[in-house]
């Protein structure tokens, strides 16, 4: 579920024009993905103040008025899905999935074990 907001939110950035596919990626590969690797966004937000409830305190207006301008969950069909579609294949055409695949399944294996040394 939690996959899909983030699929939700990439998609409305995306089609909205406030982000280009490859931003959105690099956003969560190089922003957000490093960290949550070892700490989800809970411990994070407790860790970015002193404690859960401060972090609230200080940013939960500003989080809250950043929500309400989000938009509602798309359908994810349409011009958007094309023109989403057009600039994924820029970066990995169809023909080369079944080795960005054995890519990204060697890299998250590398991962788990990186992690299992690090006792995570």
């Amino acid at each position: 579920m939690l996959r899909y907001a983030i699929l939700n939110e990439c998609w409305n950035l995306v089609s909205t024009g406030v982000l280009s596919v490859e931003d959105a990626d690099m956003v969560m590969k190089e922003g957000l993905a490093p960290r949550y690797m070892f700490m989800g966004p809970l411990e994070t937000a407790h860790l970015n103040a002193d404690g859960f409830v401060d972090y609230c305190n200080r940013y939960g207006q500003g989080i809250h008025d950043v929500s309400m301008t989000m938009r509602n969950v798309p359908k994810m069909t349409g011009e958007s899905a094309k023109d989403i579609d057009s600039q994924l294949q820029q970066m990995v055409p169809n023909e080369k999935l079944p080795e960005r695949r054995v890519w990204r399944d060697e890299n998250l294996a590398n991962l788990a074990a990186f992690k299992a040394k690090l006792g995570l």
